[in-house]
């Protein structure tokens, strides 16, 4: 009978030390796997960086050639309004001091 009971304490440390290991493996497991996930991680992270250093050079250039597009044109308008000032400066100022010094009395419309 002490055979039997010696056996099953045998055969429960062996099944103890049998869990033991496999949880160990299963924590060795886990640990390597959240490695290469985050080495996956911090590859994928360099490439998308790369890819929006690639997109802003690539699209660099556009920004300055809008603005240099938009600066001729508002140069373009400023002379224009600039020529009309130089045009109609003489007869806005006749109509307003005509407009002083010569007024013609009206009775208001709702007079």
């Amino acid at each position: 009978m002490s055979s039997g009971i010696q056996s099953l304490l045998k055969a429960e440390k062996e099944a103890a030390e049998l869990i033991n290991e496999a949880r160990k493996y299963r924590t060795e497991r886990l640990k390597a796997a959240k490695v290469d996930a985050q080495s996956e991680i911090d590859d994928y992270k360099k490439l998308k960086e790369n890819e929006l250093l690639k997109y802003e050079q690539e699209h660099a250039g556009l920004n300055e050639t809008i603005e240099k597009e938009a600066d001729t044109e508002v140069e373009s308008e400023l002379v224009t309004i600039k020529k009309n000032y130089e045009s109609k400066q003489k007869q806005v100022i006749s109509l307003l001091v005509d407009a002083v010094t010569k007024p013609s009395p009206e009775l208001h419309i709702n007079a």
